[in-house]
């Protein structure tokens, strides 16, 4: 007889931490109470439990991150119990099931080792039979302080450097350890490494044999056929022979194919091929429906007695990775003055696909909070709303969990995923290369099933650093250098893992990378580009124009996040944009924090340093409209370029950073602007070639963008205008524009006279269309009239509020932020630039009426007009 699988999920279990003995809590009331034991939550972590308890402040609090820092060097127990009956005990295997230990720890089952793990990133299982009893049994695991961790494991590989990103503390050596590397700061992050069970933990028991991991690599998806490589690797106890079948049903629940499995000799390993006939396939976003198939596997032992079963949601598509050499110079693409290089597009069932996203870091700190269902479900939701199709999960951070992929596949977002190294050497020296293996064998085998996931990338940014970085990471390929710094795994090992165990996916060695090493790895030719040489160093944002990449993978622009996320935590007496305390919440030491903020505005305006209300707003609109430029310009580059992926979506704390949403998911301007310039059907206006840095733009062009796959036809106006929004030239356009193509329409060259008082604006008879924009001198340089606008506001039920503005002069950057009236009201738009007369209208959500003469002043309502050239403003004749 075969006994059925048993599972005890210890999340219920009541569950306690302890410090250890020697604490180094900062007083002795708090080390006693630690000493002591708190309530635990699993999974969760040792900051949130003791936040909890009340023992310590706000981790996100002015200055709390160095008070808090004693956590990172103290050691901590979790520990609970549970009750097995006799009969778990005669299963053949009993095991720990852990899906998430952070990090070091050592794991005791009635005061016996049962096994220690080193490594936050994968799952591990632990042997209890030898340890367990009937009755209560009592679990305890042992955390190494994580940062003591870090540093003795250094001690014992080796150091390799790391890059530190300035900020306000100095950042133990992340790449010595196994560990989310961003816990230890980054330069948008602070420094509070924790501990703790950061995924589900259970009790498991089978016999014969169970389900380890079910592979589906979908090689084939046609409108004809669509063929599955089915891969399942089993866990065996003996030698007993066992069945295992699968089914696949369709997305109504009909049987689309069944297949019995060969089990090879070791019985490890059951493989199939199953077909579909005329399979409804799988899309990203924009291009097509995500239909899913359920495939569920079952297994059986010799009498057909069943042992276990899983089943999983898989869509049906391929993916492939095109870097073929171009065939001729500018490969198409409508821009001028383009080299030959090498392609790099992604194909989604052959079909090409411009990547609209942004990188995505962990959600909080401390990541079972940022891996919450509803939390993850809005930030995605978000992405969609503003028109994305693609995060790439960056590789300072944590692989994300079920409910993150599953939302990607259920509606069409791709997923670029990092191998989880960045910005450093790492060790390839045993037990680090063993844990390195482990690690994505058994990421592999996790996320093979969604079809969400597009490509696995090796790293971010270290093949880069060796050449570029400081005289540490470039003496990494000096060829005197004997030891390995990673790069046997991110261009042998994790290949070769790849094509072992998710051979349906494409793998790229870096982020950036140009296919070799034989060329420099942030080229605009080949592969993609990581383009920082804008914010860090050539500074003001039109000098995206200068850069041509095949996909550009990470770029970004610092902005603060809103008032009502940041200034609860700023004293009413450093309410100022240099204080110390908005010092600390901007992490981009290494370029002095907000004086470079302050430096980038200048480009177009001069700063309101007295006025901090002034100057979030202007930071926050210098931050827009440089992604703006940058992405809008990536994709009149199309199909040369094939991604426009900036830097970075989502906040983890109340930061300013390259976030378009900050930590508490109020949108910023960037957000509003990426929802225009990731329009399926955009209208930019930009040079008609590249523009070197400090060279004059040039003659302009309108790029007409159609990522859809219906024509797009229609009568287009192109005006310039003064400041008062009265026509100078008009020329009428039609679009007459390609599925998935780029047109363009070379402006009079009478036109770019570029007098400071006129702007040109393009505008198509459809409202779902945006505006295109070119203004020919910085804001500080323009004699705006004073903004005019009639607004309107008009209940809408349960909180909401539609606004209509009415614009009576030209105003541009026109902002509304009502969470300065309350911290729960928003807007669902923002960022307006209008010419008389023109109409804009979005909802208001807040919990109170919204008081109308508050909503049209400062620092409610915004427009740059303000700040305009410094003299008296231009009159209305």
């Amino acid at each position: 007889m075969t006994l059925p699988t048993l599972r005890i999920d210890l999340a219920t279990a009541p569950w306690t931490l302890k410090a250890d003995a020697e604490a180094a809590g900062p007083d002795a009331a708090l080390r006693t109470a630690c000493a002591a034991g708190v309530p635990a939550t699993v999974p969760g972590c040792v900051h949130t439990d003791l936040l909890a308890a009340g023992l310590i402040e706000d981790p996100y609090g002015l200055d709390a991150e160095s008070r808090l820092l004693w956590i990172a060097h103290t050691d901590w127990t979790y520990r609970t119990s549970f009750t097995l009956g006799a009969d778990a005990l005669h299963h053949d295997r009993l095991e720990l099931a852990c899906d998430g230990l952070d990090t070091v720890v050592a794991l005791e089952l009635n005061g016996q080792p049962i096994g220690d793990a080193a490594n936050m990133h994968r799952r591990h299982r632990f042997d209890l039979k030898p340890a367990a009893r009937a009755g209560t049994n009592e679990l305890a695991l042992r955390f190494r302080a994580p940062i003591p961790a870090a540093e003795e494991a250094e001690a014992r590989l080796g150091a390799l450097p790391h890059n530190g990103h300035g900020g306000n503390a100095v950042r133990p050596p992340h790449n010595a350890i196994r560990k989310m590397a961003c816990s230890y700061g980054w330069d948008w992050g602070p420094v509070l490494p924790s501990a703790g069970i950061w995924r589900p933990i259970a009790v498991e028991a089978w016999s014969t044999a169970r389900v380890a991991n079910v592979r589906p690599a979908v090689t084939e998806a046609t409108a004809d056929r669509a063929t599955i490589q089915l891969a399942v690797d089993l866990h065996r106890f003996g030698t007993a022979p066992v069945q295992a079948t699968a089914r696949l049903t369709d997305p109504e629940g009909h049987n689309a194919a069944t297949a019995e499995l060969d089990v090879d000799v070791n019985g490890s390993l059951a493989t199939a091929t199953l077909t579909v006939d005329r399979p409804r396939r799988w899309w990203p976003v924009g291009h097509g429906d995500q239909p899913r198939y359920t495939l569920t596997v079952t297994l059986r032992d010799g009498n057909g007695n069943d042992l276990d079963q899983r089943a999983c949601r898989i869509g049906l598509r391929t993916v492939t990775l095109d870097t073929t050499a171009d065939t001729k110079p500018g490969h198409e693409a409508r821009v001028d003055g383009l080299p030959a290089g090498e392609q790099m597009t992604l194909l989604i069932n052959g079909k090409p696909v411009f990547l609209k996203g942004a990188n995505w870091i962990p959600d909080d700190c401390f990541p079972t909070r940022s891996e919450e269902p509803d939390r993850l479900q809005r930030r995605i939701d978000q992405l969609l709303a503003a028109h994305g199709n693609c995060l790439r999960v960056w590789g300072g951070g944590v692989y994300p969990g079920h409910d993150f992929f599953e939302h990607c596949d259920a509606h069409g977002v791709l997923v670029w995923q990092d191998f989880l190294f960045a910005c450093a050497g790492y060790p390839e020296e045993e037990p680090y290369a063993g844990e390195i293996e482990a690690e994505a064998r058994d990421t592999l085998a996790r996320l093979c099933a969604h079809p969400s996931l597009a490509i696995y990338n090796g790293n971010n940014e270290c093949i880069w650093g060796t050449y570029d970085w400081g005289d540490e990471f470039k003496a990494l390929r000096d060829p005197s250098n004997t030891r390995g710094y990673g790069l046997h795994y991110w261009l042998t090992l994790l290949p070769d893992l790849v094509t072992e165990l998710d051979p349906s996916r494409p793998y790229w060695p870096a982020s950036p990378y140009s296919g070799s090493l034989d060329h420099h790895p942030n080229q605009n030719e080949r592969g993609n580009r990581h383009i920082w040489n804008v914010w860090h160093g050539e500074g003001q944002y039109r000098n995206y124009l200068g850069h041509f990449p095949r996909m550009a993978t990470e770029f970004g622009y610092h902005g603060p996040p809103h008032a009502a996320t940041l200034l609860p935590r700023v004293p009413n007496d450093q309410r100022t944009w240099s204080s110390p305390a908005l010092e600390y919440y901007n992490r981009n030491g290494g370029m002095g924090g907000q004086l470079h903020t302050d430096r980038r505005m200048a480009d177009d305006l001069v700063p309101p340093r007295d006025n901090l209300d002034d100057w979030l707003y202007l930071a926050q609109v210098m931050q827009a409209r440089a992604l703006e430029m940058g992405c809008t310009w990536f994709r009149a580059l199309s199909p040369w370029c094939t991604a426009a992926v900036y830097w970075q979506w989502n906040d983890c704390w109340p930061v300013s950073s390259w976030s378009a949403i900050d930590s508490a998911g109020r949108e910023k301007p960037l957000y509003f602007a990426t929802r225009r310039f990731f329009a399926p059907r955009l209208i930019t206006i930009k040079p008609r070639r590249p523009v070197p840095e400090g060279e004059p733009v040039g003659p302009l062009a309108v790029y007409l963008h159609n990522d859809t796959d219906t024509p797009w036809t229609g009568p287009l106006v192109a005006r310039r205008v003064d400041l008062h929004g009265r026509t100078v030239d008009e020329l009428t356009l039609h679009a007459d524009t390609a599925p998935r193509a780029v047109q363009r329409y070379d402006l009079p060259e009478a036109w770019l006279t570029r007098p400071t008082d006129t702007a040109l604006v393009v505008r198509f008879g459809d409202a779902d269309v945006p505006d295109a924009w070119w203004w020919f001198a910085p804001d500080k340089n323009l004699t705006y009239p004073d903004a005019a606008v009639d607004l309107t506001i008009e209940p809408a039920g349960d909180g909401r509020y539609t606004v209509t503005v009415r614009a009576q002069s030209l105003v541009r950057d026109l902002c509304f932020f009502p969470d300065r009236l309350h911290p729960d009201a928003a807007v669902s738009d923002n960022g307006f630039s209008l010419l008389p007369g023109d109409t804009a209208d979005f909802t208001l959500t807040s919990p109170e009426a919204p008081d109308r003469n508050a909503l049209t002043r400062a620092p409610v309502m915004q427009s740059v007009n303000r700040f305009g050239k410094a003299r008296e403003r231009c009159q209305e004749p």
